[in-house]
């Protein structure tokens, strides 16, 4: 547009003019749409109706004296009766005192089954005696079927990684003959990655 075309009849004057045409003709259009779904949208025999508090029943699932989860039960009626929903919730992993941890010595170095036992316990972990293994191998950290969360705590405390140190435990491949019915078996052991 030239310097000066606002004054000879152009600019914007015509294209503000075609503009207010076209949001006044979205406006309209909106407002019918909207009249439209008012009145043929959702009625009130499509409401989702949600439960009250009678109908919520939650129940914690215990393993061990240890709460493991949690079970929502959900009691809702729909039109053919009565239907009931159950999720199960994860509680966490459990409050150190909650886990019994047996350390083995499979380093070959006098006392590091007792240090580690002894640190443990400062941290609130409930520990057996602690025990030699069989015989000297690499550090592991062996957990009981329903603790691997708890084991992977245990490598934090003990500063080392969980992918390479955190396996389940195998009673045929176990590094010592009685567990004490530890849920966590700590071997620390020759190769230095548990320093203590």
């Amino acid at each position: 547009m030239a310097v000066g075309a606002h004054e000879a009849g152009g600019g914007f004057g015509k294209s503000a003019g075609a503009n207010a045409g076209r949001g006044i003709a979205v406006v309209v259009l909106a407002v019918i749409v909207g009249a439209l779904l008012m009145t043929k949208g959702l009625s009130s025999d499509d409401a989702v109706a949600l439960p009250g508090e009678d109908d919520i029943t939650t129940t914690t699932i215990k393993a061990d004296d240890s709460a493991v989860g949690a079970v929502t039960t959900v009691d809702g009626e729909d039109d053919s009766g009565t239907s009931d929903t159950t999720v199960a919730e994860p509680v966490g992993p459990r409050a150190p005192a909650d886990v019994l941890v047996l350390v083995l010595n499979g380093a070959s170095l006098n006392g590091v089954a007792g240090r580690g036992s002894d640190l443990l316990a400062e941290l609130g972990y409930a520990t057996a005696t602690p025990d030699n293994a069989k015989s000297p191998a690499k550090s592991v950290i062996l957990y009981t079927e329903g603790f691997e969360a708890e084991a992977q705590a245990v490598a934090a405390a003990f500063g080392i990684p969980v992918e390479t140190t955190v396996f389940a435990f195998d009673p045929a491949d176990s590094p010592i003959d009685d567990t004490q019915g530890a849920n966590i078996i700590v071997r620390v052991g020759n190769d230095g990655v548990i320093n203590i």
